[in-house]
């Protein structure tokens, strides 16, 4: 009987194939597209959209179109907590269990990091899937990073970050409160396709005291963060040569492959322009040219390319260390302090500008000279207002806002606001956006708002209180990641933007350059995108770029800095 209804199927089969194709084939789809998304997947019970359910290309697509960390924000405003992205990943948001299980509890890696592999997929302690690897990575370069080593004596770290924020202070003491070298590169264009300069006429309106701070805070971070990978005298001299500065803009023209570098990699050659090509092969041309010259010019200090040597890593597999550490350390300490001199340099914030500089008076007293310099790391460090306001920039402007995604490494429980409960399974990738998590309302009132204040001890508010409240709002941030795989260099970016801010509004004050757009003066929030719409406006031109790094939507900020009355 069996046998009969086999015979038979295999003759219609041979009389009517077409009729048995199309058949196959709507099954097929009536699998993929109804059955399997919401009767079988093991994620059909979390909330989202349905066509994300059926294909990951809904993801990469806008990915790719720059507008995914908003749409994912917007998602868990929508749906809640959970949601799902694609048949095999979901996003978390709004509970502090995820931050602990995810990344204190250190889930692997997801294969979207593999590929901040370089020179020739060389692994790196930022690319290290396998959670044993990066702890043996770590163990290599750990010590250099910490606070004591930067703060001691015995190495030159505080002697580079003094050197590189005196050379960053006569750069804007001659480019913006003189203008004996105002900053025409920058002002023309010459590395910026995304700028207002073109034509130059525009810089004449305010005697040329204009300054672009995202290239020159570019710079400083350049410079020091090659310094200490490779030494001192073999590190960059961005400040000293502007006309050197336009690797930075080639730096940037890589970055923005960041979709094809990380999620399509097959597909980089294919997308990348002839400009971006140039791009790449004039950083890569840089970067070997640095650190074979670092290699036969050994420094007396200890490094990361000799430590890394003494571990037994060589040209490429130490390259790809150092070529991670230099793009993440002077990018994301660049967009920082870009972000964090414009909010006080807008008008409705002159009153926490005005904070800081009385806080610097009462520390250090009033500079005498032009040429005094704050050099006292611990002091500045333990700067109050200084700390809120770095706080609340990196939680407003994180510079890396997208999802830090990590593999479920067995069945994770999850309870839906709802009360369901779903089991993910093991393989399925998860993350926290940093964007969202440190919007939760519940604890930042407001979370569009920038208010450095909310990191101060409160009217009314007791000291218990206070240290309660503060440090919840931290577990709550993860500007530098979270857990053991947190950013190695956090301590010297750190120190070296306050070192920075301390010292440029000890003895300047600034504001936002007025030949550059209208400033406006109500507290709009700086919005993410990356479709340029309006253009007239100081917060529509710093629209943050809806990217995994993001930066100022044009790739400039133009702020013009001043010496502060009775200062």
């Amino acid at each position: 009987m069996l046998l009969d209804f086999f015979s038979f199927l295999a003759n219609a089969a041979q009389t009517h194939t077409s009729l048995v194709i199309w058949s196959l084939c709507g099954v097929t789809i009536i699998y993929y597209l109804i059955i399997y998304p919401f009767f079988l997947s093991p994620l059909r019970n979390i909330p989202g959209p349905y066509h994300y359910r059926v294909t990951k290309l809904f993801a990469l697509n806008g990915q790719r179109r720059q507008q995914w960390i908003m749409t994912v924000h917007q998602l868990h405003q929508k749906y809640g907590n959970v949601v799902v992205l694609s048949p095999r990943e979901i996003s978390v948001n709004g509970d502090l269990v995820y931050l602990r299980d995810i990344y204190t509890k250190n889930f692997p890696k997801d294969r979207f990091y593999e590929n901040f592999r370089n020179h020739g997929f060389k692994d790196n302690i930022f690319a290290s899937l396998e959670n044993d690897r990066h702890k043996n990575y770590k163990k290599i370069l750990q010590g250099l990073y910490t606070k004591s080593a930067i703060l001691s004596d015995r190495n030159s770290t505080k002697d580079l970050l003094n050197d590189k924020v005196n050379l960053l202070m006569d750069q804007i003491y001659n480019s913006s409160v003189t203008a004996k070298n105002p900053d025409l590169i920058n002002a023309k264009c010459l590395h910026n396709e995304h700028g207002v300069g073109v034509a130059s006429t525009w810089y004449e309106k305010t005697k040329q005291k204009g300054i672009e701070v995202y290239s020159l805070f570019g710079a400083l971070a350049m410079d020091v963060v090659s310094g200490f990978e490779l030494g001192p005298e073999n590190g960059t001299s961005l400040l000293s040569t502007p006309k050197d500065r336009y690797i930075i803009a080639m730096f940037r023209r890589v970055a923005s492959m960041g979709f094809w570098t990380t999620l399509m990699p097959q597909l980089w050659n294919f997308a990348a322009t002839g400009t971006i090509l140039a791009a790449q092969q004039a950083v890569e041309k840089w970067q070997l040219s640095a650190y074979t010259k670092a290699e036969k010019n050994v420094p007396k200090v200890t490094t990361s390319l000799n430590t890394l040597n003494a571990a037994g890593l060589f040209k490429e597999s130490a390259y790809s260390f150092l070529t991670d550490n230099i793009f993440a350390g002077h990018e994301t300490t660049a967009i920082q302090l870009t972000y964090l001199t414009y909010e006080l340099s807008r008008p409705v914030h002159r009153e926490n500008q005005h904070k800081f500089r009385q806080e610097l008076y009462n520390t250090f007293g009033k500079p005498h000279d032009i040429n005094d310099r704050i050099t006292d790391l611990d002091k500045v460090d333990k700067l109050v207002y200084l700390d809120a306001l770095m706080n609340e920039n990196s939680r407003v402007h994180t510079s890396i806002p997208g999802a830090e995604p990590r593999v479920t490494p067995e069945p994770y429980p999850i309870n839906l606001e709802d009360g369901t409960k779903v089991i993910v399974p093991k393989g399925t990738t998860i993350s926290v956006q940093p964007y969202s998590i440190h919007r939760q309302e519940s604890v930042f009132p407001e979370p569009e708002k920038w208010v450095p204040e909310r990191w101060l001890q409160q009217p009314n508010e007791s000291i218990e209180e206070f240290h309660c409240r503060i440090k919840a709002q931290h577990k709550w941030m993860m500007p530098f990641g979270k857990g053991i795989r947190m950013c190695l260099g956090m301590n010297l970016a750190v120190l070296e933007m306050k070192l920075a801010l301390a010292n440029i509004y000890w003895h300047f004050e600034s504001k936002i350059c007025e030949d550059w757009c209208e400033i406006d003066c109500n507290d709009n929030h700086i919005k993410m995108d990356s479709e340029p719409k309006n253009r007239k406006k100081d917060y529509e031109m710093m629209t943050m770029m809806d990217t995994y790094t993001t930066r100022p939507l044009y790739d400039e900020c133009w702020l013009s800095w001043s010496i502060p009355e009775n200062s």
